[in-house]
């Protein structure tokens, strides 16, 4: 039988993304956990479908997480249902509104996420080291490091907001999918509570291994690289990031890990691939009200099929707000090799949101990057594939974070 009391300290990177929450965790003995969720909550209803949590699916805590949250950062305490459960629920979801200004740091999401898949994985290690469910959980942040997108990451009250909810006091999940309730208690420390830019720390991701810093990053992501490994990369000069995502794309402007100044570092636009999808949606009801309105999610699920729905989604209402979101950035980026006279040696596009990039979208942002300096060599881009694009963020948080427990 598990203690009805378990204590654990552990350590965590979450990248809150607008579409899915990434998340790294390493516990006091060194076990370490992996998870990706949609960044989605719901309401639990009686007409809602509540998922279970046993011993046989404890691996992939994700498919049943349902928990009352009660936190001194949120304004209501109550029951949701978390990621896949609320998505499986066919209650109302609550994401990220990626057309909204207000931000990560005014969303209840960054809270409830990252605090349910805290008490989550503590509770599926907790469950497979004693085959038994404890009656209370209590959780010691040691370090916490998470990002914002960079024009809201710039905004020092925001930041500082974000690391004060986190830190003000208790946080509380009452997980409610088992055979009987566990109290998780999750405290976290200001001073280990830290907030970095993303874009800036996909850079960090490339160059450096996460599994075994300070070693330089040297796996199959350079099997597709024009680099051979990650020092070569550091060492190969200036570096134009975009990261493009669900609701922002960031510009970084690296020379290695260090940031040029006044080279449009902070460069956000709030635009992505769930606007584009969001803007796309927006036409498709008002041409066909019948249908009612699809999430921007929904949406880009539908693009997918394959008949004359997904094409007509994918060359009618999708194309035309991709298009727009790819003008937007070839703007952007414009700049920044006027403001660095042509001096970037490689431009690297990762995200999401490269994903809904087509062949002729490349050969195109090829060309205009080619004209930027028509006397200069062909530009070389650096398109990073799918296995890899959405979680450089969160490599770099992990770089980072191991950094931070080494140094203490």
């Amino acid at each position: 039988m598990a203690k009805k009391t378990i204590n654990l300290t552990m350590a965590a990177a979450i990248d809150n993304g607008n579409g899915f929450s990434k998340s790294y965790i390493q516990f006091e003995d060194g076990f370490k956990q992996i998870s990706i969720t949609p960044s989605i909550f719901a309401p639990v209803s009686g007409q809602g479908l509540i998922p279970s949590f046993d011993q046989s699916n404890i691996t992939d805590f994700n498919k049943g997480m349902d928990a009352v949250i009660k936190s001194p950062a949120l304004q209501i305490n109550s029951e949701y249902l978390i990621g896949d459960s609320a998505i499986n629920s066919g209650n109302a979801l609550t994401s990220y509104n990626v057309e909204a200004n207000a931000g990560k740091t005014e969303s209840d999401v960054t809270i409830i996420i990252p605090l349910a898949k805290i008490a989550y994985g503590a509770l599926a290690r907790t469950m497979t080291k004693t085959q038994s469910i404890p009656a209370t959980i209590n959780i010691n942040i040691t370090h916490y490091v998470t990002c914002l997108p960079i024009r809201e990451f710039s905004n020092l009250k925001k930041r500082e907001s974000l690391r004060k909810k986190l830190s003000k006091g208790k946080h509380t999940v009452t997980i409610k999918s088992l055979e009987q309730d566990v109290k998780v208690v999750i405290s976290f420390n200001l001073d280990n509570t830290s907030v970095y830019p993303e874009g800036i720390l996909s850079q960090i991701g490339l160059i450096y291994s996460c599994d075994n810093y300070p070693a330089y990053r040297n796996d199959e992501l350079y099997k597709e690289s024009p680099y051979a490994n990650g020092q070569v990369y550091a060492q190969s000069g200036n570096a134009l990031l975009i990261d493009i995502g669900d609701g922002t794309t960031d510009i970084s402007v690296m020379d290695a890990t260090h940031p040029i100044k006044g080279a449009g570092v902070n460069t956000s636009l709030n635009l992505g691939a769930g606007t584009a999808a969001a803007a796309a949606s927006d036409q498709l009801s008002i041409d066909y009200p019948q249908i009612g309105h699809y999430t921007r999610s929904v949406f880009l699920e539908h693009t997918l099929k394959d008949n004359k729905e997904g094409q007509t989604l994918r060359d009618k209402y999708l194309k035309p707000q991709i298009d727009l979101l790819i003008s937007s950035i070839e703007a952007e980026v414009a700049k920044e090799f006027q403001k660095m006279n042509n001096d970037i040696n490689t431009v690297v596009v990762l995200g999401g949101g490269s994903n809904l990039f087509t062949t002729k979208n490349k050969a195109d942002f090829q060309a205009m990057l080619d004209s930027t300096n028509p006397l200069a060599d062909h530009q070389q881009i650096w398109w990073i594939g799918p296995k890899y694009n959405q979680l450089l963020n969160l490599d770099g948080l992990r770089v980072l974070l191991t950094r931070k427990m080494q140094n203490n």
